[in-house]
């Protein structure tokens, strides 16, 4: 089973549906019905105990014919536009976004450790070994790399801007396998499903100094992006997943890398539990929230691939195997705002 959620843009009402096929049921008809992946979790019963994908099939038959949409419509459709488009496939409720948490991992892939060390050494001349270090502690069953995006509302869907700040030194794509979880009733953490992520990083800031991590990966209006589909835990081969990048700039592509990430691509011993025991141990998830890890990426753009990075204009494009599907971005310069200048004197 895979959901989505979209919206209506003459209401500006968020709905969620379930694919079939082509088609999307509109599971969010009638009164009470739920509005989010996060309603179906929390508010209908799919955190009973396992009845997460019950409670999905339970309110498609409830729904039946009463409304399909489109898919591809509804991949198609932008914000802005008047046809209905597709949000994040996860999110917290309107009253409370931080009801989503989200979290990232790092060189969690043999290629990507390796290109981040080369890029570290270029940047600054100094034999700076914090991610071959990172990596092989990793290998040997230590600490995972683990950092958060702080604010959900600037982690974006399917079609919506990724923002590049005004002093960007080199801000690169980041293809993530990404999966998400709540808390059941009894108190422990289920899987829910898999979706894809774009973790957007000032690659460049990050290469001068690894302590500019938090910068390189946060800022407001989109600095991450997830999506499109969310693919329920039962139907997704987490073990092997293809992914590849592909970067245009005018309709003409100046990017493209293929790899391949999930479990058996991992650099820890246990796999994804290695990271989400060194994630849920230390900071509990709590009932009435929802959890999205980024896995790390298996492609790095380096230097000689993309050497300006993204730049305002250029359109991203993922694709994910395992029915995630393709997640589409395009780049946008960040608003300059002058509320600093009171204080500047």
């Amino acid at each position: 089973m895979k959901l989505v959620q979209f919206v209506e843009p003459n209401s500006g009402i968020g709905h969620v549906g379930l694919v079939d096929g082509g088609e999307v049921i509109d599971l969010s008809q009638g009164e009470g019905a739920p509005r989010s992946v996060y309603d179906i979790y929390y508010s209908a019963g799919g955190d009973a105990g396992e009845a997460f994908e019950a409670t999905v099939r339970r309110l498609a038959e409830s729904a039946g014919a009463d409304r399909r949409l489109q898919l591809a419509e509804l991949l198609a459709g932008r914000p802005g536009e008047r046809a209905p488009y597709l949000l994040k496939p996860v999110s917290g409720p309107k009253s409370d976004p931080h009801a989503l948490r989200v979290w990232l991992a790092g060189v969690t892939h043999e290629d990507s450790a390796k290109l981040r060390e080369i890029e570290a050494k270029q940047a600054t001349g100094d034999s700076v070994n914090v991610y071959e270090l990172k990596y092989r502690e990793c290998a040997a069953g230590g600490r995972p790399e683990l950092f958060s995006k702080g604010d959900p509302d600037s982690v974006v869907g399917h079609g919506a801007l990724l923002t590049r700040p005004h002093d960007t030194v080199r801000l690169v794509p980041e293809t993530e396998l990404v999966s998400v979880y709540g808390v059941n009733r009894s108190g422990q953490v289920e899987r829910l499903g898999y979706t894809g992520g774009n973790d957007a990083t000032d690659n460049g800031i990050e290469a001068a100094n690894p302590l500019n991590l938090p910068q390189a990966k946060n800022w407001s209006g989109g600095c991450a992006s997830l999506g499109p589909l969310l693919v329920l835990a039962s139907g997704f081969q987490d073990s092997d997943v293809t992914v590849s990048c592909e970067i245009l700039r005018e309709g003409q592509r100046v990017g493209f890398k293929e790899g391949r990430t999930g479990q058996s691509n991992l650099n820890m011993p246990e796999g994804l539990f290695h990271m989400e025991r060194s994630l849920f141990s230390r900071i509990p998830l709590a009932q009435g929230q929802l959890q999205a890890l980024y896995w790390g990426t298996p492609i790095v753009f380096g230097d000689a691939d993309l050497g300006d990075g993204l730049q305002a204009g250029d359109l991203v494009r993922m694709e994910f195997s395992g029915g995630i599907g393709a997640l589409e971005n395009p780049i946008a310069a960040q608003p300059v705002d002058d509320q600093l200048r009171a204080l500047a004197g």
